[in-house]
């Protein structure tokens, strides 16, 4: 589920809000438009259902990927709004930044420290429509050194801006980033199964308006969880009109906040969009994989996409009727109690041995 806040007033009623000592949360922050000086904020809600084991997860020659890191459901989730509450209710979000519009950059830096992702959003916020191809280019490429540097890390998620995609922007898109939110037509597209190959370009996201009550966002949750899928909520405004497009009343999202925050405690994967992202397509690509028979061993080798994040850690549970030792880079990996065991995607090699 992802959500977004656009536009720039939005700043300045965040600023007037915290002096008036309300409390405020805040997401990822996209930017603001060309036109306007606003700030546009991401917040990124994945749902997934992961501890499904039975029914969700996915089965490999003797092996399962436990979807969703093992979670029954997954959200991925601006400075003065959304980063506080969620460090109140210790979620963690995601945040697509327009660059050419970025301010207080130490204050995203720490953001980034405490678990929020940063995302991509272009220099400028254009429409595809009205870049040239060494535009296109400039808009990926120029956005993601800025942003890079600035956080000293690997920034390789993408948000489209205003929802669009170009072949030219796509092809850059491709070359620097591992996944991208965009915006599929088709509604049964709004919920990623599991069990699917989805499009990494072009993952999905529902946008929020203002005339939804609370039963609209517990009703997409609920959905979510129910169909053990992965979906985002968009965001624009908080409160305030002037905050940006179609803004979710504060006291709404102050609601969404919490109910994320108790479905999480029932098992919900909260975590930013660029994780839950990263956990799939590595959970696809072990379950493509068809291992090699040597001597008894069962030898699962794959190669990872470039870029892609390190450090993934799949939860994966090992099926057969003789009891199964898993071994990375000639050490065993011990399961745990559930029999569940942690798998490195970083080796590219998983060895199986059953018990002799």
């Amino acid at each position: 589920m992802l959500v977004t806040f656009e536009p720039e007033r939005l700043l300045n009623w965040l600023r007037t809000q915290l002096d008036a000592g309300m409390p405020i949360a805040h997401t990822r922050q996209t930017v603001t438009s060309p036109h306007l000086n606003i700030v546009r904020t991401l917040l990124y809600t994945v749902f997934a259902c992961g501890s499904l084991l039975s029914g969700c997860a996915a089965q490999l020659a003797t092996l399962k990927v436990l979807p969703w890191n093992d979670h029954s459901a997954a959200r991925p989730v601006h400075l003065d709004i959304a980063v506080p509450e969620l460090d109140k209710r210790q979620l963690r979000g995601s945040f697509f930044v327009t660059v050419s519009k970025l301010t207080r950059i130490d204050d995203w830096r720490k953001a980034a420290l405490q678990g929020h992702e940063i995302g991509n959003h272009s220099v400028s916020h254009e429409h595809p429509a009205a870049l040239t191809k060494e535009s296109e280019e400039t808009q990926v490429e120029d956005a993601r050194n800025f942003l890079d540097s600035k956080f000293h890390s690997h920034i390789i998620t993408f948000a489209y801006p205003y929802m669009e995609i170009s072949p030219g922007l796509l092809f850059w898109v491709k070359k620097y980033n591992f996944a991208a939110r965009g915006w599929p037509e088709n509604p049964e597209l709004l919920y990623v199964s599991s069990e699917q190959e989805p499009d990494w370009y072009n993952l999905p996201g529902q946008p929020v308006y203002t005339k939804y009550d609370n039963t609209v966002y517990e009703g997409w949750i609920n959905k979510a969880s129910s169909l053990h899928a992965w979906t985002t909520f968009q965001f624009h405004g908080i409160g305030d009109a002037s905050t940006g497009w179609e803004p979710i009343p504060a006291n709404i999202f102050f609601h969404v906040l919490e109910y994320l925050k108790q479905k999480r405690d029932e098992g919900l994967w909260v975590a930013p969009f660029g994780e839950v992202a990263a956990y799939l397509r590595a959970q696809k690509i072990l379950e493509n994989v068809r291992p090699k028979l040597s001597n008894g061993s069962e030898r699962f080798a794959w190669e990872i996409p470039h870029p892609f994040p390190s450090a993934v850690i799949l939860k994966v549970r090992a099926e057969r009727p003789v009891r199964l030792h898993l071994y990375q880079g000639g050490r065993e990996l011990r399961p745990d109690k559930q029999g569940v065991y942690s798998v490195s995607f970083d080796p590219r090699e998983l060895i199986v041995r059953g018990e002799s």
